[in-house]
């Protein structure tokens, strides 16, 4: 009898392709709509996951560094382009130098706020994350001066003011997206996601 395993939790790979991100993309587009089928692609240039150092950016600012580019894609994906490398090489110059399996990815982020309304709302988009993601190292301070309350929006001085700082942990693709949930609150800020491989 066949398990089902719609519950399983889904993998994903980091791929790094030695060649410029619109040839990259453009070609993962069209290789995705011939076969067929469904997949799951991030480029670490747009959706803000972390993947090159100084030393490589360097590099490539001097000429001394092929341009490539960082994708995350699904497992299925992943065999895909395992199975036709050399194929990809050979026809369209792109080379794949890596592929690996991404065992979790993280995001920090701190936010303020001077409103019992934005603290509120900020503490609301925490507590419904995805039951995968955990929460570490959370920080949260709030301060009320009763003193301040007629106090002018610009003055140094709040009648309410809330901080804090934590780390989303879990599935690259759950962490990717509450990332973007942050960009949606501009009293969020957030690193770029870092992947764990493994």
């Amino acid at each position: 009898m066949a398990q089902n395993n719609t519950a399983a939790r889904p993998n994903f790979y980091e791929v790094v392709f030695k060649g410029e991100a619109k040839y990259v993309r453009a070609f993962l587009s069209g290789l995705i709509l011939g076969a067929g089928q469904k997949a799951t692609v991030y480029y670490s240039f747009l959706d803000g996951v972390f993947h090159e150092g100084k030393a490589e950016k360097l590099a490539e600012m001097m000429h001394i560094r092929h341009a490539d580019c960082h994708v995350i894609v699904d497992a299925e994906t992943n065999a895909l382009l395992k199975k036709l490398a050399k194929r990809i090489a050979g026809e369209t110059g792109l080379e794949i130098v890596y592929q690996k399996r991404i065992k979790s990815a993280s995001v920090e982020f701190d936010f303020h706020a001077y409103a019992p309304k934005y603290d509120d709302e900020i503490m609301a988009l925490l507590k419904k994350r995805p039951s995968g993601l955990k929460l570490d190292d959370f920080s949260h301070d709030v301060k009320v001066d009763p003193s301040a309350r007629k106090v002018e929006a610009y003055t140094a001085t709040h009648h309410f003011e809330a901080e804090g700082k934590g780390v989303i942990s879990g599935r690259v693709d759950q962490v990717i997206d509450m990332k973007k949930q942050f960009a949606d609150y501009p009293l969020i800020q957030s690193k770029d996601v870092v992947l764990t491989l493994a």
